[in-house]
């Protein structure tokens, strides 16, 4: 039995192929997006796939316990969406965040003191159009789990490309120095990466190394080398989730994002970072 908190493009993709894939699943939401899933199903599409239409169960609460439960909510829901998933039900079960930030962490870990908390990230652009209607943007989905545990079957059984890491620090602040550059530039300049780079390039080198920096102050092993090469040859058109929410005026990830690295390394020595949150709030 598998668990998923959170069904919007994250969330509703990891369900829908975890369902394709024969597996039982039950979506935790709001009372709105589940009695839409009820009644009409979860709607998926991926690049050169027709839409794929399954039935998990739904339900506003975890009533009934789970082997595996995926956290897929922003981080700015984490506290409100957990209370849907009591801590009798989760038991000792297997919790995979898939979340943005490092912080979550241990906020898991002290509300469900009996399950196993797993580092994993996920990379991919995904996007909820309407509860139950979700679209994976990007080829590829891309996913990280710390080793000794089987979510890495798990997930690659459902057709995710998935990669293990002995040390959970490093998964999580590898995709934390990756993140944190694309989304405060793509987010600061409010345009997609190509655009952004046009217009606030020199930016991205600093925010990089002040997220390299913060990650290896915390014994993470990161390439800022590598992450610059791999940002700048990311396709134009991307848009940060960040970015996303900046349009369309929902709560932005600053503190799970930012927060880290500024906590990590004082604001005197992340400069790039502090100019970027205070350019996307605005002064």
């Amino acid at each position: 039995m598998i668990g998923v908190l959170g069904p919007g493009g994250i969330g509703g993709l990891v369900a829908a192929r975890l369902a394709a894939a024969g597996h039982d699943v039950t979506i935790v939401a709001s009372e709105r997006t589940a009695a839409e899933i009820t009644a009409r199903g979860l709607r998926f599409t991926a690049p050169g796939m027709p839409e794929v239409v399954s039935y998990p169960a739904a339900r506003a609460y975890l009533t009934e316990p789970v082997d595996v439960l995926f956290v897929a909510v922003k981080a700015t829901d984490l506290l409100p969406a957990l209370q849907r998933i009591p801590a009798k039900t989760l038991g000792n079960a297997t919790v995979v965040p898939f979340l943005n930030g490092v912080d979550h962490m241990s906020l898991l870990r002290a509300t469900y003191p009996e399950a196993d908390v797993v580092g994993a990230t996920i990379a991919v652009e995904a996007t909820r159009h309407r509860p139950g209607v979700v679209e994976q943007v990007s080829p590829m989905t891309n996913v990280t789990v710390t080793e000794g545990n089987d979510v890495a079957e798990l997930l690659a059984k459902a057709s995710f490309d998935v990669a293990t890491h002995p040390e959970e620090t490093t998964v999580l602040w590898r995709k934390a120095v990756f993140l944190a550059p694309f989304a405060l530039l793509t987010t600061a300049a409010n345009a997609p990466l190509g655009e952004a780079l046009e217009k606030r390039g020199e930016w991205l080198r600093p925010l990089i190394q002040e997220a390299a920096a913060a990650a290896k102050s915390q014994g993470a092993d990161v390439d800022a080398d590598a992450i610059e090469t791999r940002l700048r040859g990311m396709p134009s058109t991307f848009r940060s989730s960040m970015l996303k929410d900046f349009v369309d005026g929902r709560a932005l990830e600053l503190d799970a994002i930012a927060g880290p690295i500024i906590r990590a390394l004082g604001r005197e020595n992340a400069p790039a970072t502090v100019d970027a949150v205070t350019t996307i709030l605005g002064g």
